[in-house]
């Protein structure tokens, strides 16, 4: 059942997650258990043991033409799936749909995302982009937790239809990701002929002079120099830099400037499961299986893996990894000590901007500061339009009662000076003293709505999600997310 205010350590949350991709769209439902991270039960709490409860049925994503997906098909097959599992959404309290690879660029992505989420449950996000993609497929797939467990560095390679996102992970976290857009159905097939060649395929075919066109006749051989190319490019952005200049091209957002060792690569998604299982030389294989590269590219990463000696690795999770990852992983906790407006929650798709560490501002610069702050919030975002922002904090310089007030007092001078007095404004601490704080600002903005939390990192183009709070109210459940939509 759905979380009640009277939740606390010991308690579940029913979590849903929801991948609509490029080629396939599926669901999970989880359990995710409540705990408190001390011995005494009044430290904050968090999010701890994950159990999948349900895997939906693989679906081919259903689309209006090859620009639009369905929207009302996509909500009948999850609905259809939620009601093989039992689950209604008023049994859910929390989760994320995310809209992977190219169906995140089809025209009507956005109004997608949000409408599953709106129709999913209480507190389930929107989100899109290829970097938190590939966080969400290492964490889904084990890869994260495994890097962890045993002190490497682990390289999780998601290959799906649209794109190849990689998230690298160390005993501490997440050290970085890299996108290509490079995937098994890039180039379409059917009865003999070429039916699709998106444009990443085209740039590698005229890179390569290939002369690949839609209409063309099947030439196995010249495919496969399509897809050995395209295995190339994945290597060399694990490898690199340098970079080859067409993975620079195909890059979905900057490359690392400096390499990254890692002990072991993981492939997951539709085609990344196929690594190591399918192969020309098998006797059974079928390259055009699926109507698309998917089997060819699998086959060409295999040996593209062994050429540049990179050592592979299979964990419990592969196809399913970015959906179970935006079914457990999305969701945290805030800190016990939160001052928030609940007239004002849920709030979803907040900007964020970040402050940074006031640590070495002094008292007389903060509200300078802030307003500096501020000011780029307005520039960036229409603050009405996007119903209010999220001003993230890293350390304040000292959590006294003095400095606290200060930080209060120059705060509330710089939205007295460009933020509407009638928008949301939210402060985000990664120290914990959002009630001290708000408390401080609360009797100097009295006529503003605003809710402080705290024990969160967020970062400048990120986006929050604030859910109604749990645990008599002491804590609330957000996310930090991208939206990353279209080209």
């Amino acid at each position: 059942m759905a979380f009640e205010g009277a939740t606390t350590a010991g308690s579940t949350l029913t979590s849903v997650g929801i991948d609509v991709g490029t080629t396939t769209t599926h669901i999970v439902v989880s359990e995710l258990e409540v705990k408190s991270i001390g011995v005494t039960g009044a430290e904050k709490l968090e999010i701890g043991d994950r159990a999948v409860c349900f895997r939906g049925p693989v679906h081919e994503t259903p689309l209006v033409d090859p620009e639009t997906v369905d929207i009302e098909a996509v909500a009948g097959l999850i609905n259809k799936d939620l009601t093989t599992a039992g689950v209604v959404p008023e049994d859910i309290d929390t989760g994320a749909v995310i809209v992977t690879g190219e169906t995140a660029r089809t025209a009507n992505a956005e109004p997608l995302a949000h409408q599953l989420a709106d129709e999913s449950g209480s507190f389930v996000v929107a989100t899109a982009g290829a970097a938190l993609e590939a966080i969400l497929a290492g964490r889904g797939a084990g890869s994260a937790s495994y890097a962890a467990d045993s002190d490497t560095t682990i390289a999780n390679v998601d290959v799906g239809g649209g794109t190849t996102n990689t998230a690298i992970f160390d005993a501490d976290g997440v050290v970085e990701t890299r996108c290509l857009d490079v995937g098994g159905r890039l180039v379409g097939v059917a009865e003999g002929r070429l039916t699709k060649l998106a444009d990443p395929a085209r740039k590698i075919s005229e890179a390569h002079s290939f002369g690949l066109s839609v209409g063309d006749p099947v030439d196995t051989e010249t495919l496969s120099r399509l897809v050995d190319a395209m295995a190339s490019l994945v290597a060399d952005s694990l490898l690199g830099p340098p970079y080859d200049q067409l993975t620079q091209q195909l890059s979905i957002g900057p490359l690392p400037e400096e390499s990254q060792p890692v002990d072991a690569v993981v492939f997951t998604g539709g085609v990344g499961r196929l690594v190591g299982e399918q192969t020309a030389s098998s006797a059974d294989f079928e390259p055009f299986a699926y109507n698309d590269l998917g089997p060819l590219l699998a086959g060409a990463l295999t040996e593209a893996a062994a050429e540049s000696q990179l050592p592979t690795k299979r964990l419990a999770e592969d196809l399913r990894a970015t959906v179970i990852g935006a079914g457990t992983h999305t969701t945290r906790l805030s800190g016990r000590t939160v001052c928030i407006d609940e007239t004002l929650l849920p709030l979803r798709n907040l900007p964020v901007i970040a402050a940074g560490s006031l640590a070495d501002v002094d008292n007389n610069q903060l509200t300078a500061t802030f307003s500096r702050v501020l000011s780029e919030a307005t520039q960036r975002y229409d603050v009405r339009d996007v119903g209010g922002i999220a001003v993230g904090i890293e350390a304040m310089g000292g959590l006294s009662y003095d400095r606290l007030r200060e930080v209060a007092v120059s705060f509330t001078a710089a939205l007295a000076e460009s933020y509407p007095p009638s928008i949301p404004i939210v402060v985000v601490t990664e120290q914990n003293c959002a009630k001290a704080l708000g408390q401080l600002l609360s009797v100097r903005c009295t006529d503003r709505p605003l809710t402080v939390i705290d024990e969160l990192a967020v970062r400048t183009g990120s986006y929050l999600d604030i859910g109604e709070p749990i645990a008599d109210g002491e804590t609330v459940p957000a996310v930090v997310k991208t939206l990353v939509f279209g080209s």
